[in-house]
């Protein structure tokens, strides 16, 4: 695949157009939104053009980190390590974190876009 990449947004959950233009590309964005003002996380995978989609929210700015650049088999596995990071005390999910865990996990450099 080509490089591999994490593109981040973020927008304030009471700004309705801003989540909705930060969802806009995320499969299931009208189910993410009715959850955006409490703590929440979730992943989506778009197929048609090999996208990773992550989004958390501390209930009052939602974050959406998007990944570019992996297969299927990388997105699963990326997927299933990150569970044991996100358990670890003090953990919070970012562009630079989620960069080096993949660094980590799958041997990849990650371009970051913040």
């Amino acid at each position: 695949m080509g490089e591999t990449r994490i593109t981040s947004a973020q927008a304030l959950v009471a700004d309705a157009s801003a989540i909705m233009r930060l969802l806009d590309e995320v499969p299931d964005a009208g189910e993410i939104c009715l959850e955006l003002s409490k703590p929440y996380f979730t992943r989506r995978w778009r197929h048609s053009d090999l996208r990773s989609f992550w989004i958390a929210s501390d209930g009052t700015t939602a974050v959406c980190h998007t990944l570019t650049g992996l297969e299927l088999d990388e997105v699963i596995a990326l997927w299933l390590s990150f569970d044991d990071y996100r358990r670890q005390p003090g953990f919070r999910l970012s562009a630079s974190s989620l960069g080096n865990i993949i660094e980590t996990e799958l041997g990849l450099t990650v371009g970051l876009d913040e």
